[in-house]
């Protein structure tokens, strides 16, 4: 039963701006709120409370591992399985089940909830989306062959939808580099920039800004680069995101044969 479950949401967190925990810390809260299962909590890759805690903050025989991230990567695939000691996506120990589940980033629902965040920012400054130029900014990796392939097919069936002039992908940390984001948008054009980011405060609010000359907490609009530029923001706390991942909880107890 689902009442002796808990939850433990894993995020990225920075340890230069602690604050960038607040949208998961929010998500957990919200978690928590709806049960029926018994604890939520966060624990982050970068601050406190960190991975290698994540099990001593929770007392429930079934714990359910989120990666609260845009999609599969290094951090997913490898680096949380080994800072929380899972073996896949099921790992039994110390009469505990634990379940590890895909990041919520890759839930088919993301690219519709992107588009809406998008479409509001155009709706809002009375742009119409059909002639505005969307930019999507992911995470990525500097490792060899990057982690693109999430980002791509949201990109992909966004740029499907045909709701925007066009569509364009970006990365912080593998190419293309958002950094030369004038030469990947048509000049002349409004554009608006939509991070690919669930619940990563500091990219979202610290790194991604200066490339557009606004500053943390900025959206626009701004005038750079010929282009008149608007600023949407990554995924929080929404409704919506809760929605995915308490479904993402709920597909992981149904497959699960603990006793």
């Amino acid at each position: 039963m689902s009442d002796d479950t808990a939850i433990i949401l894993v995020g990225h967190g920075s340890s230069r701006h602690p604050d960038s925990a607040a949208p998961i810390l929010a998500l957990a809260r919200s978690l928590k709120e709806r049960g029926p299962w018994r604890e939520v909590t966060a624990v982050f890759m970068k601050q406190e409370p960190r991975l290698a805690a994540a099990f001593d903050l929770v007392t429930t025989r079934r714990v359910v591992v989120v990666p609260v991230f845009a999609g599969k990567g290094h951090y997913t695939d490898v680096l949380i399985s080994r800072e929380m000691g899972l073996t896949g996506t099921m790992t039994r120990r110390d009469g505990r089940e634990i379940l590890y589940t895909q990041p919520a980033g890759c839930d088919p629902r993301i690219p519709g909830l992107m588009t809406r965040r998008a479409e509001a920012v155009a709706n809002a400054a009375g742009i119409d989306p059909a002639t505005t130029s969307l930019l999507l900014i992911a995470h990525g990796s500097a490792r060899p062959g990057g982690a693109g392939q999430t980002p791509k097919a949201i990109a992909a069936a966004i740029a499907a939808n045909g709701r925007f002039g066009e569509v364009r992908l970006s990365f912080l940390e593998q190419e293309p580099y958002a950094r030369d984001w004038p030469d990947m948008v048509r000049p002349g054009a409004h554009l608006v920039v939509l991070p690919l980011l669930v619940a990563q405060g500091t990219h979202a609010s610290q790194d991604i800004p200066p490339l557009f000359n606004l500053q943390a907490g900025e959206t626009g609009p701004v005038d750079v680069a010929g282009r008149i530029v608007r600023m949407a923001t990554g995924l929080g706390a929404e409704k919506e995101l809760a929605d995915i991942i308490t479904d993402m909880v709920a597909t992981a107890l149904d497959q699960d044969n603990f006793t």
